[in-house]
């Protein structure tokens, strides 16, 4: 089996299982359920809503233009008619999903903030990407022929602009003619980040690595606010989520934060705004979702959140504030000692000071019912570390210390 039909298969069994499964982690479009809007502080959610008392289960499409503080309902449609991929235009107001009634050869364009859809058709559309200009956005699929499409006029037309099969297109960059694609030839680690400048017509992959994290099981990456700005999220084992930042097109990359245990759906975005990144966690425990948005504006290092518990008559409920991080970690940056506090200690943690080629420079055990522990740190050179803090076989948490 060719290269080419065996990547049409994987991706037809993703799109044809996505209608009847909880995604988590592992499957690309389980990420892109969640986009930023035009506006600076705006988002867009669409995730499963309540169940009523006749087992239908409805889907929601939801509207924030407060970071994720308040939401609101712009549409509801039932889940296994209506629940596709969104992405944001550049234009206030207009969002696209796609695919749109869970066909692989539709996708829809509003106007209005979500509340009404023009449908579209275009063959089987899998891999999208939109939103660097008004109108504009691209296609990747198989049949006609293989080979990423672009569109300047939300669809009406589409030109073809790349036949690359070992491309996976993943995102738009924030000026006009950017374009990332995954490298398909490369699978767990350096990752192969394929760049264009010229509308997809052409190619250059880099081969990135991440401190602290030269093997991954997913990456997924997300555009920033300003131009050569990349988020990447990396998932490790499927159980540990870390986020990294690059200024300059992944040449130079940095660790941010250890996000969210995946329990649950797990979207990300990057924001309009400079240093903004949103994650939502999303649990359906009973009969309906309960949303976590974690809304950053340091570059993902440290998170607000939200809470929004969406029964039946949600309209706007008031939201909680919580801190992300499980301990603290002072002073920071560090040249003799750092001090770790838990905010609360329920059991034995393992503590461990990690250099950026993944060695251990320091460990110590935190008893049962003890808050605080101090790391000697005054013989490292100076750079960055990771401090891991974990329960057994759990990482409940990661932060970057700074040594001078």
């Amino acid at each position: 089996m060719s290269k080419k039909t065996w990547f049409t298969l994987i991706l037809f069994i993703a799109l044809s299982l996505e209608a009847g499964i909880e995604a988590q982690g592992q499957v690309y479009l389980s990420h892109r359920f969640l986009t930023r809007g035009a506006d600076t502080a705006e988002i867009y959610i669409n995730c499963r809503w309540y169940e009523d008392s006749n087992g239908i289960i409805w889907n929601g499409l939801f509207y924030s233009s407060d970071n994720g503080k308040s939401i609101s309902p712009k549409r509801k449609r039932k889940w296994h008619e209506e629940s596709g991929i969104i992405l944001g235009d550049s234009v206030p107001g207009r969002i696209f999903q796609l695919p749109m009634q869970l066909s692989t050869d539709t996708f829809g364009i509003s106007y209005d903030y979500g509340v009404n859809f023009g449908l579209k058709y275009f063959n089987n559309i899998y891999y999208p990407a939109a939103g660097c200009m008004a109108g504009e956005i691209y296609i990747q699929e198989a049949e006609l022929p293989f080979g990423i499409y672009r569109s300047v006029d939300y669809g009406n037309t589409f030109t073809w602009q790349n036949s690359d099969d070992s491309l996976e297109l993943r995102e738009v960059g924030t000026l006009p003619g950017e374009l990332y694609c995954y490298n398909w030839t490369t699978m767990h680690g350096p990752l192969g980040l394929a760049y264009s400048n010229d509308y997809g017509l052409t190619f250059t992959t880099s081969y990135l690595e991440f401190p602290g994290a030269p093997v991954f099981d997913e990456c997924m990456i997300y555009r920033g606010a300003e131009p050569g700005e990349i988020y990447f999220v990396i998932w490790i084992m499927n159980v540990e989520i870390y986020l990294f930042h690059s200024f300059d097109y992944g040449q130079t990359i940095t660790f941010q934060s250890q996000l969210p245990y995946p329990n649950g759906e797990m979207l990300y975005t990057g924001g309009r705004t400079p240093g903004t990144f949103y994650i939502i966690q999303r649990f359906f425990p009973y009969d309906h979702s309960i949303l976590y948005i974690y809304f950053s504006r340091d570059y993902g290092v440290t998170y607000t959140t939200y809470i929004h518990d969406l029964d039946s008559t949600y309209t706007q409920i008031p939201t909680q504030s919580t801190p992300l991080q499980p301990f603290s970690c002072f002073p920071n940056p560090a040249s003799n000692f750092i001090q770790i506090d838990l905010q609360h200690p329920q059991s034995e943690y393992q503590v461990s000071l990690w250099d950026m080629q993944g060695n251990i420079r320091v460990s110590s055990v935190l008893p049962v019912g003890r808050k605080q522990i101090r790391l000697d740190v005054s013989d490292f050179h100076p750079g960055i570390y990771l401090l891991k803090v974990t329960e057994g076989a759990s990482v409940i948490g990661v932060e970057k210390v700074v040594v001078e």
